[in-house]
Parts: structure tokens; sequence; C-alpha cells
């Protein structure tokens, strides 16, 4: 199974990027997925995972969230990752607001690697430094050399 490192192609990493509403930051990450890998009906995407996360929070606490969702069109796992600039104020496990996100879409019938990556993000998530220093990332670039070496 390809990790996180290889799913997560630098163009869908945002970096400070400037939305306080959950669908506006849904949408523009759904939309760096769709310019780099030209995905079917992203506009449908955005209204699963939405509706996923009407269903129950995403949120891991420590200021992260890994919104999810299952997509009949999408052919294997796409993850997109955003920081943002001013703190997300939503309902979380700690009370802490995100300013990290992940994005993990996937096809349904491929139900098991997108466990696997939606556990891996969270133990890499627990790790205080490590979110420390993905909040500290100067360029997309360091954003996702942290993520591989961690990952590795």
């Amino acid at each position: 199974m390809e990790g996180i490192c290889k799913r997560l192609n630098p163009a869908c990493i945002l970096l400070d990027l400037e939305s306080r509403d959950k669908q506006t930051i849904i949408e523009h990450m759904v939309r760096a997925l769709h310019n780099t890998y030209t995905l079917p009906n992203p506009e449908i995407l955005v209204q699963e995972i939405m509706a996923r996360e009407n269903l129950a929070s995403t949120c891991l606490g420590a200021g992260c969230a890994v919104p999810h969702a299952h997509s009949a069109g999408l052919k294997t796992s796409y993850l997109a990752a955003t920081r943002l600039t001013e703190p997300l104020d939503v309902e979380t496990p700690d009370g802490e607001p995100i300013t990290l996100i992940f994005l993990l879409v996937g096809p349904p019938h491929n139900a098991a690697t997108h466990l696997k990556l939606l556990s891996k993000l969270a133990r890499l998530l627990h790790d205080s430094q490590f979110r420390d220093e993905l909040r500290r990332a100067t360029s997309v670039e360091e954003f996702h050399t942290k993520v591989c070496d961690k990952e590795d």
C-alpha cells in the first residue's frame, strides 16, 4: 500500500489558507485535488465529504481534523492538506480550534486502504512535536518533507 507521503502531492498542500468556513475549506482542498488529478464530479465529492462531516466530527483534537469520504467515481485514495491562517472554531473533543486539516477521499471498494491511511494519519498527528513542525513549515516542500520524514 502506498503511504501518506506518496499520496500527498505537494500541489495538494495549501499553506496558510484564509477561510473560517468548513465547507469553503473543503471546497479549496477538493479543488486542489481536482486540479492535480482531474477528479470526476468534484462538486458531488464536496457534498459527500460534508454529508460525512454532518454525521460525526472528524476532529481529532490538538487542533487537527481529518475529514474523509468514499466516492464511487474515484479510482484510488487521494490526500490533501491545509494549514489555516486563522484557527477554525468548531466543536472539537478538546475545545482546541482547528489549524491543520488532512482530507482523505477514496473509492468505496478501497475501504481497507482508507482505514489504514486514516489510522496512520491519526497516529502521526498525535505527536505534538510533529504538529508543531507542520505549523512552523515555511514552504509546501518543507511541509511535505516533514510528513514524509515522519512517516518513514
